[in-house]
């Protein structure tokens, strides 16, 4: 892999992000140690209903990353949860391995890289929460207990919401409050907040001393999986018992 001679001296990652997320990207950086560079590349679709434009993301994922040109990546992270929610594992599994080859370079989705941090942590009880509409919960809820996890509590912020853009106007201190008041009567291996698009980073330290295990958000656990992915080295970002995958990164988050 060719490297920059100033910026990324370690290594570049790419990131591809729906057409209106806010949020992966910036958390996506503040995550990365030090000397590791990152690029780029917004998913789009011309598609009201959203369930289809969120398939249409992974569908024309050729495409989008054909924008990347001659870039040189050490990995892609592919931050959107509710496309593999709706494909299925084996599905995206199949897309993800062809279009990997095709573009050169590995590509990780975010539930793909949730589930290596399950594992990484041997949880098998799994706490879930989104702000997700029913429908996406639903097949979020199905997508984790067909892997194998047990989920013992589910929660939706917005339940009620239609389009999965709406998902960007939530305010992440109440989302942090309701959550915090929900985990403090449930019981499990780990907690996980999964969509890209809710601000997680500046409470996750927060729900951690609340849950006493860990807890985990779709942006970070794919930051960890991409660093890993490239083999590029954790640096100051190396995990603590209080953040297993990666910590350190909490002044980068408070400049966001």
């Amino acid at each position: 892999m060719s490297r920059n001679s100033r910026y990324g001296r370690l290594g570049t990652l790419g990131i591809a992000t729906p057409q209106a997320n806010p949020t992966a990207e910036p958390e996506f950086r503040a995550l990365l140690p030090s000397g590791v560079g990152c690029a780029t590349v917004r998913m789009h679709a011309d598609i009201d209903t959203p369930d289809q434009r969120l398939i249409a993301y992974f569908e024309d994922l050729g495409s989008t990353l054909s924008r990347f040109d001659t870039l040189s990546l050490g990995a892609v992270g592919v931050a959107c949860t509710g496309s593999s929610y709706l494909l299925g594992h084996e599905k995206t599994s199949q897309l993800i391995e062809r279009q990997s080859k095709h573009f050169g370079a590995p590509i990780v989705t975010a539930a793909a890289a949730i589930e290596e941090a399950l594992l990484s942590l041997t949880a098998k009880q799994i706490a879930l929460v989104s702000p997700y509409p029913d429908w996406l919960m639903e097949a979020a809820t199905s997508y984790w207990s067909a892997r194998g996890f047990n989920l013992v509590d589910t929660f939706s912020l917005a339940q009620a919401q239609g389009d999965t853009r709406a998902i960007y106007a939530l305010d992440a201190a109440s989302a942090a409050e309701s959550i915090n008041r929900r985990w403090q009567q449930v019981q499990a291996d780990a907690y996980l907040i999964t969509g890209t698009g809710m601000p997680t980073l500046p409470f996750i330290s927060d729900l951690t001393k609340t849950t006493g295990k860990p807890v985990l958000a779709s942006n970070l656990c794919l930051a960890w999986s991409c660093l890993k992915t490239a083999n590029i080295e954790l640096g100051e970002h190396g995990p603590s018992e209080m953040l297993p995958l990666l910590a350190g990164w909490e002044s980068a988050v408070a400049r966001l």
